[in-house]
């Protein structure tokens, strides 16, 4: 039977890692106000409170006239959203038989991480994305040919934005698939003409081009008809919650001797204003 007691693996060290991780594989938390992001929570209630604040009137008047009496100062208005970041339950846990041997659980636990992460990620687009479809979005329907098709379709998308007053963080998910063809259509455009165009295509970053943080989407994590989404990361709020996550050195029930580690990854999201969105349909 293996001794696993010596491998001292540090927790806190795996939840920043699959934090990193999930943060890094998952397409919808690119949709994220990184406002919220940034905090590994495993303490406290599973919530995250989000402040919306509302538009003041300004007093206005063309040709400067002496003001004759005093001001009513507008009063500062705000919602309140409570998002439930225990919404979504991935229960993480991985079980390494005593067959292996000590030497060669390092590998094996750095890619059962890698893997646990890459479903539970996948997990959290179809949760994302379903939360987006819900939300009646305005719908921007993409179907570029050429790659002015893409420029145009693109600076649309911003400018439908821009007009109702949600001015920048920029963000284009395409399902993979379309992803593919605006990059190959727009090569050959942004190399040969803008500098930033060059740096875009030498370092596979479209977006340098156009301001707009641009990715693909894994089409398994669509379940509608759509073709991705255009919205500034003030539109959607979320973040993943960590809970108990501990580790069995060959003493867990019912398997002696294997190295047993698990917790649960708990996320929740929401759309926060709708008008920061476009939810991308086809013809």
């Amino acid at each position: 039977m293996a001794n696993y007691t010596s491998i001292g693996l540090d927790l806190q060290s795996v939840v920043k890692r699959t934090y990193e991780n999930l943060l890094y594989r998952s397409s919808f938390t690119n949709f994220l106000n990184t406002d919220y992001l940034g905090v590994i929570r495993q303490t406290g209630a599973p919530t995250l409170e989000v402040v919306v604040q509302g538009a003041t009137t300004v007093n206005n008047a063309v040709g400067a006239p002496v003001r004759t009496t005093g001001l009513t100062p507008s009063l500062a208005t705000y919602t309140q959203k409570t998002i439930d970041l225990a919404e979504l339950r991935n229960d993480y846990s991985f079980r390494v038989p005593s067959l292996i041997t000590e030497a060669g659980i390092a590998g094996i636990i750095d890619g059962q991480i890698s893997l646990q992460d890459a479903e539970i990620a996948l997990n959290v687009d179809k949760y994302g994305y379903d939360k987006l479809n819900d939300a009646s979005l305005s719908t921007f329907t993409w179907a570029p040919a050429t790659a002015d098709d893409y420029v145009e379709a693109i600076n649309t998308c911003k400018a439908t934005l821009f007009n109702n007053r949600v001015y920048d963080r920029y963000k284009l998910g395409l399902v993979a698939t379309e992803y593919a063809k605006l990059v190959s259509a727009m090569v050959s455009l942004l190399k040969f003409e803008t500098p930033q165009g060059v740096r875009g295509v030498v370092e596979g970053e479209i977006a340098n081009a156009f301001g707009v943080d641009i990715f693909p989407i894994n089409a398994n994590a669509i379940t509608n008809s759509e073709k991705g989404y255009f919205a500034s990361e003030i539109a959607t709020a979320g973040d993943f919650y960590f809970s108990s996550f501990v580790e069995y050195n060959g003493n867990y029930p019912g398997f002696p001797g294997d190295y047993v580690v698990e917790g649960a990854v708990l996320f929740g999201a929401e759309v926060i204003q709708p008008n920061a969105a476009l939810q991308l349909v086809g013809e």
